[in-house]
């Protein structure tokens, strides 16, 4: 009696090809609940007593573990395990974490509290954000896509091809990046539109600050739990993590240097980091004065929005507008291309700026005038924010160190935002909301210039 080897074929895994529509959306929806708790942070901390200045600063130094995202790349690379382990343990610190914030807010000691214990949970949001684009890797060095066309006759050419920690699944790209869009936005809804109304809410009916956002952010670390639960059951992964080659060029220690030196010296490679630094210069002044202004009080230059008139313009219509901005943005990609788009998208980063600074001189406006100003500047915002995707894409496709790329590209997109929110609040007190408004409308110039040098550097030739 001989024993045959079986014929290797394509064959996906059953649990992940059956239960992926279990576990692809809440994943998304976990990694919008870390912005999400960025803006509670933000407002929980004014409402709390904490000045314009010192909250700047604060939500400013959470975000720097997003400068380090290169290194925490080679950190998960080097680690021995699976994404899967990296997803449910970085989950289940940020539960701990957002339990630990809201059980400090009940003490005299609530400020110390949230700043030794944000901290965790910024940091573990980064390395999550990493695991779950890492969930997906390539299969090009391990099955061709005509091998599974064969098995699978109804695939196209939008057909994705993955290992998921070792399980090969097939996902439809255009149906997969629909659900994740959808779900990332959900997660933003809820948080920000949800959550803050709950808390301006409790707070009218307990007339206790502390309890209100202790609550909230109780509610936060639960559905962190809930989802460390939900993919803990359903997430495929474990044993398989190594089974295939993961891309992992350039994230040794030898090959950073090496795939770093290599984009320095092409000119295609410097243009596009240059793109990334500063195309979005205008919003880096607004990223977080715009709330601060939305919830400063009149005297103070601002609109004094109660938690539930920010949780309606900023978090619910301004995240749809965001959205809708953003799916444009894409169609008109896929219609047109980017080079007709890149640089109506550069001017249309002045309408963020123009929006609030019309609002700066109408402090008295209604809130539907305020709801509209504000979904006009973010769905303009949205549409540039597709471009900007578009162009990281052209930046690491076909690379062999396309993860380092990604991670950089993510970096230099995040620097401004991150540097130039550590002197917002140093701003806000030599200068007012007016003049920053209006600096940042100037500052598409240099959307626009920084947009026609990439067109004219990356022209064919």
């Amino acid at each position: 009696m001989t024993d045959k080897q079986p014929k290797t074929t394509y064959r996906p895994h059953r649990r992940g090809t059956k239960t992926r529509w279990l576990w692809l959306p809440s994943l998304m929806f976990g990694d919008g609940v870390a912005v999400s708790v960025l803006v509670l942070t933000m407002v929980m901390l004014r409402r709390m007593g904490l000045d314009t200045a010192d909250t700047a600063l604060a939500i400013a130094l959470l975000s720097l573990p997003v400068l380090l995202r290169p290194l925490f790349e080679m950190v998960v690379t080097h680690f021995w395990g699976t994404t899967k382990v990296w997803i449910l343990s970085t989950q289940f610190i940020s539960a701990l974490s957002l339990a630990a914030v809201a059980f400090t807010l009940h003490t005299s000691s609530w400020l110390l509290g949230t700043v030794c214990f944000m901290p965790f949970f910024v940091g573990s949001t980064v390395f999550y954000n990493i695991a779950l684009h890492r969930f997906y890797i390539d299969t090009s060095q391990g099955v061709h896509l005509s091998q599974v066309r064969q098995q699978n006759p109804t695939s196209q050419q939008d057909t994705m091809v993955r290992w998921c920690d070792g399980e090969m699944v097939t996902l439809h790209s255009s149906t997969s990046q629909h659900h994740n869009t959808t779900t990332s936005i959900m997660a933003l809804l809820f948080g920000c539109g949800v959550m803050m109304m709950i808390a301006g809410n409790m707070e009218v009916v307990t007339r206790n600050i502390r309890y209100s956002w202790s609550l909230v952010f109780y509610v936060m670390a639960g559905v962190e739990l809930f989802l460390w639960l939900w993919h803990t059951i359903f997430l495929p992964g474990g044993t398989h993590g190594y089974a295939k080659p993961k891309p992992t060029m350039g994230l040794h220690r030898g090959e950073f240097r090496i795939s770093l030196r290599r984009m320095l010296k092409r000119k295609d490679d410097i243009t596009a980091l240059t793109f990334f630094v500063l195309f979005l210069l205008p919003e880096t002044l607004l990223a977080l004065t715009a709330p601060l202004f939305l919830i400063a009080k009149p005297h103070n230059g601002g609109l004094g929005l109660s938690p539930q008139e920010f949780a309606f313009t900023q978090g619910t219509i301004a995240v749809i507008a965001i959205a809708l901005g953003y799916t444009l943005g894409g169609k008109a990609i896929k219609k047109h291309g980017l080079r007709r788009w890149l640089l109506p998208s550069a001017l249309l980063l002045a309408v963020p700026g123009a929006a609030l600074l019309f609002l700066s001189y109408n402090t008295a406006a209604p809130l539907s005038i305020v709801a509209a100003a504000l979904a006009a500047g973010h769905a303009a915002l949205g549409f540039a924010l597709s471009m900007v995707k578009q162009v990281v894409v052209r930046f690491t496709r076909n690379m062999p160190d396309n993860t380092l790329r990604h991670a950089i590209a993510r970096t230099l997109i995040a620097t401004p935002f991150v540097l130039v929110g550590m002197f917002a609040g140093a701003m806000l007190t030599l200068i007012d909301y007016q003049h920053i408004f209006l600096v940042a409308t100037e500052l598409s110039i240099a959307s626009l210039t920084v947009a026609a040098f990439y067109l004219y550097r990356t022209r064919k030739k």
